[in-house]
């Protein structure tokens, strides 16, 4: 159950981390769609309702994952969920930025938004859990 809790928390996290509440403004600009009309916004976000259902499926597994990687080792959940951010998600979500279609001038942007959501996201995950 606390699985699910800490998958729905960061779930909701990640809605408003990109939402105009926090850093969405700067997340447009970074993807060039700051010219969309509100049609086109809402067109785009219901076109996008099947990859919500599948990044909610995706944070279950990596929450899954943390509790069991977590069951291996004496360290506490936070060192663990740490070392997993450091190790595995900053080298993926840098590479990511630096091989996809970013424009250079925004690669530190993008990059500090996304790993810092990654962050704040397993550690909030690691809170949950270890209640």
């Amino acid at each position: 159950m606390l699985i699910v809790v800490a998958t729905l928390v960061q779930f909701v996290l990640g809605a408003l981390w990109y939402s105009p509440l926090l850093f969405g403004k700067i997340w447009m600009q970074i993807m060039e769609v700051t010219q969309m009309s509100k049609e086109q916004m809402q067109k785009m976000q219901k076109e996008m309702m099947p990859f919500y259902a599948l990044q909610f499926f995706l944070t279950l597994f990596s929450t899954f994952s943390l509790v069991n990687l977590a069951v291996f080792t004496p360290f506490s959940l936070y060192h663990v969920a740490f070392w997993i951010w450091l190790g595995f998600i900053v080298p993926t979500q840098i590479a990511g930025v630096i091989w996809g279609n970013t424009k250079k001038r925004f690669w530190l942007k993008q990059t500090l938004i996304m790993i810092t959501y990654q962050l704040v996201g397993i550690m909030i995950a690691a809170f949950i859990l270890s209640m």
